[in-house]
């Protein structure tokens, strides 16, 4: 028991170290790395809350639509490009 506890010690203060040598640098570099999936749940977020804060209104069908043109715009792109994809994998699958 004495030996498990001198481990999860040891490892307890790596972890330690390493949390205290994040640089300004390191955190710059992951964000820039990670933008894409940052601003991705950003938007998703932002959504859920536009969402929720616009069903008390009675919005019109046009408002609706205004609304509702991004993810239309969004979604027959992604159609235009499933088609092709599709198409040139059972193509190539066939040889």
């Amino acid at each position: 028991m004495q030996r498990f506890r001198e481990g999860i010690h040891i490892r307890t203060m790596k972890a330690k170290r390493k949390v205290e040598e994040i640089s300004k640098e390191d955190i710059q570099t992951f964000l820039k790395k990670n933008a894409f999936v940052l601003f991705t749940v950003g938007a998703v977020i932002a959504g859920i809350i536009l969402g929720f804060a616009l069903r008390p209104y009675k919005m019109s069908y046009r408002e609706v639509k205004y609304f509702s043109f991004p993810g239309e715009l969004l979604m027959r792109m992604l159609q235009m490009l499933v088609l092709p994809l599709l198409v040139s994998s059972l193509i190539t699958g066939k040889k």
